[in-house]
C-alpha cells in the first residue's frame, strides 16, 4: 500500500513538474537566436566565460539553456534606432557591450541612450521584457 501511495505522489509530482515547465513563459526552446548576430556577439560570451583551454566551448556545450539566455541578452535586449540626431557617426551594434548600459534600463518602458559623436541611439528593452539580466 505504501508503495502505491509513493508511486502515486511521485507520478503527480512529475506530471506537475512537466506541465509547469511547458507553460513557462521563458521556455528557452522557443527562443530563436539570429545566427548572424550570434556570431557578432560571440566574443562577449567568450570573455565572460574565460578559463583554461576549451573552457568556453565546454561551458557552452554543458550549459545550453544559460548560453541561449545570455546570447539573447547580448543580441536582442536592445536595438539601434538610426538617424536620431542630424550629425555623427553610425553606431556599429557589434561594438556594444550592452551590459555597460544596464543601469539605464527602465522597468516598464524602453530607455533611449544617445552617445556623443553618434547619430544613432541605443534603445534598451524594459526589464519586464528581459528573459535574462546579468
Amino acid at each position: 500500500m505504501k508503495a502505491i501511495v509513493k508511486s502515486f505522489f511521485l507520478a503527480v509530482f512529475v506530471a506537475l513538474s512537466f506541465s509547469s515547465f511547458s507553460q513557462d513563459p521563458t521556455d528557452w526552446s522557443k527562443i530563436k537566436l539570429d545566427p548572424i548576430k550570434e556570431k557578432k556577439f560571440q566574443p562577449y560570451l567568450e570573455i565572460r566565460h574565460t578559463g583554461p583551454s576549451n573552457y568556453y566551448q565546454d561551458w557552452k556545450a554543458n550549459n545550453k539553456f544559460q548560453y541561449v539566455k545570455e546570447m539573447w541578452y547580448f543580441t536582442e535586449s536592445f536595438y539601434i534606432k538610426r538617424n536620431v540626431l542630424q550629425e555623427g557617426a553610425m553606431i556599429n551594434e557589434e561594438a556594444i557591450d550592452i551590459s555597460r548600459f544596464e543601469s539605464n534600463r527602465k522597468a516598464t518602458e524602453e530607455a533611449i541612450i544617445t552617445l556623443s559623436g553618434f547619430e544613432d541611439a541605443i534603445v534598451l528593452l524594459p526589464t519586464n521584457k528581459l528573459i535574462y539580466k546579468p
